[in-house]
């Protein structure tokens, strides 16, 4: 990244700057151009080449033909931020495409077939605009202690149903940081943040799905070890989601560091347990904690 300093310029009333002449030529702008001005809480402004996307970026419409590949364009668009899609084919859509566009339309958040024809099915997602992004991380993770207090009480069914709710909040917030990294437009008004905190939300959700995803398949033994490291996990994941929740990097630092002992009481588990299940469930909890050891570092 290039750094230029620049004097600020008073004309009238009027303070200005001059841009790079760099950045004027690698945008093809002239004095007709516009710009768009972000002014972040922290004092500093993101000046863009452009007022809003191109035409090209993201249609109304965006036309797709019936191919055997054409879930996969529907939900790569869907992630790309494409809120209408419309498959056509010059013949009858086969039935096999047919019941895999229902089947993975119905598994996206706020998304419906709304017309089906023989030679034309039209998609479109509706509402996830309105999500701030940085709502959604924090949903994610209130989902992820409801799934351990789920797994805790060994309500199976509300956690394979919380679990449905964290995938389809994960799918959402892809759309916003996909969206925002193609076309520089955030997706909502939530937009105080920058390309690379948009990665670091990125692999912050990625790391909370990984741990939805183990405690989903997980079942708690009568394992007294296991109960007891499970409550410890438990614990640590809630240390590393209040230091989140606060934005205190004291707290993260304490939870990164603790990782390497929650971790080798685990293993110790593991050596002094002959039950082939408990050291699976012991194996799939030292997962979480060094998830959870990820989620500190990005904090």
């Amino acid at each position: 990244m290039d750094r230029i300093f620049r004097k600020l310029q008073k004309l009238s009333e009027s303070f200005y700057v001059n841009l790079p002449k760099k950045w004027i030529t690698k945008f093809n702008l002239d004095k007709e151009s516009s710009i768009s001005i972000d002014i972040r809480t922290d004092g500093t402004l993101l000046i863009s080449p452009k007022l809003k996307q191109d035409k090209g970026d993201l249609k109304d419409e965006l036309i797709l033909h019936s191919s055997p590949h054409v879930v996969r364009e529907i939900i790569t668009n869907s992630l790309s931020g494409q809120t209408n899609l419309v498959v056509i084919s010059d013949k009858e859509i086969p039935k096999k495409i047919r019941s895999e566009i229902r089947l993975f339309v119905n598994g996206l958040p706020n998304t419906e077939i709304t017309e089906e024809e023989k030679q034309r099915i039209v998609i479109q997602n509706f509402g996830y605009k309105k999500i701030p992004t940085k709502k959604l991380i924090h949903r994610l993770l209130y989902l992820i202690a409801d799934m351990f207090d789920d797994l805790k009480k060994d309500a199976i069914e509300d956690l394979e149903y919380t679990f449905g709710q964290l995938r389809k909040f994960y799918f959402i917030l892809v759309i916003h940081i996909r969206t925002y990294l193609r076309t520089s437009v955030y997706v909502t008004e939530d937009n105080d943040f920058t390309p690379l905190e948009a990665m670091d939300y990125r692999m912050f959700c990625e790391k909370i799905q990984a741990i939805g995803k183990i405690l989903r398949d997980l079942r708690l033994s009568e394992s007294e070890s296991v109960k007891g490291y499970f409550h410890e996990i438990h614990k640590y994941f809630n240390d590393v989601m209040n230091a989140y929740l606060k934005k205190n990097i004291g707290l993260a630092h304490e939870a990164w560091l603790i990782k390497e002992k929650i971790v080798k009481e685990g293993k110790s588990l593991m050596e002094k347990s002959n039950d082939c299940g408990d050291k699976v469930k012991l194996k799939d909890l030292i997962l979480i904690a060094e998830n959870c050891k990820k989620l500190a570092a990005l904090i």
